[in-house]
C-alpha cells in the first residue's frame, strides 16, 4: 500500500512540473497574438485616418464655391481670413492634420503627419508648382509606433507603421 501513494505523489509532482514548464510559453504566445491583434487594430487605424485626411482635402480644394480651402492656393482660391468656423484656411494644411488625428484612436505612439500636394511630393514638401485646384494629386501619410508587452518583456522593440493614401482634388 506505501507503493501505490508515493505513485501518485510522484505523478502530481510530474503534472506540477509540467505546468510549470508549459505555462510560460503558453503565456508568451497568448500575449503575443494580443499584441499582433492591437498592431493591426492599430495598421487599420492608421490607413483609415489617411483616407479621411485626403478625402477631406480633396473635398476642401481651391474652387470659388469653397468657403474654406486647405492647402497651396492656385489663382482661383479665393482665401478668407482665419475665423472660429475656417480656422486654417489656405496654404494652410493644419485642418487635414487635425483631421487625420481624430481618427487615429488606438493607432500608437509617436504619431507622425505628412500631406503633401503635386505629383512626386514628398514629405511635408509640395511638388514644383502644386496647387489644391482640382485634378491635382494629395498625399497624406501617417506613420506610428506600436510598443508590444511581449517585446517590452524580451526586448525585442516595436511594429512600425506606415500608411499612405492619394487622391485628387475634386472640388
Amino acid at each position: 500500500m506505501g507503493r501505490v501513494g508515493s505513485r501518485e505523489r510522484r505523478q502530481g509532482g510530474q503534472a506540477l512540473m509540467e505546468f510549470a514548464l508549459v505555462i510560460p510559453i503558453f503565456l508568451v504566445m497568448l500575449i503575443g497574438m494580443v499584441d499582433v491583434g492591437r498592431a493591426v487594430w492599430a495598421n487599420n487605424a492608421l490607413a483609415n485616418a489617411a483616407r479621411e485626411g485626403a478625402r477631406h482635402a480633396i473635398v476642401h480644394g481651391g474652387s470659388k464655391s469653397n468657403l474654406c480651402p486647405v492647402g497651396p492656393p492656385g489663382p482661383l482660391t479665393v482665401i478668407p481670413a482665419a475665423s472660429s468656423t475656417c480656422p486654417h484656411p489656405s496654404p494652410s494644411k493644419d485642418s487635414i492634420r487635425t483631421v487625420v488625428r481624430q481618427f487615429l484612436v488606438g493607432a500608437g505612439d509617436e504619431v507622425a503627419v505628412t500631406v503633401c500636394y503635386g505629383t512626386g511630393c514628398s514629405g511635408d514638401t509640395d511638388a514644383i508648382g502644386a496647387t489644391n485646384e482640382r485634378g491635382t494629386p494629395v498625399t497624406v501619410q501617417v506613420s506610428s509606433r506600436v510598443s508590444t508587452i511581449v517585446g517590452t518583456l524580451l526586448h525585442l522593440g516595436t511594429f512600425d507603421l506606415d500608411a499612405t493614401s492619394t487622391m485628387l482634388v475634386n472640388h
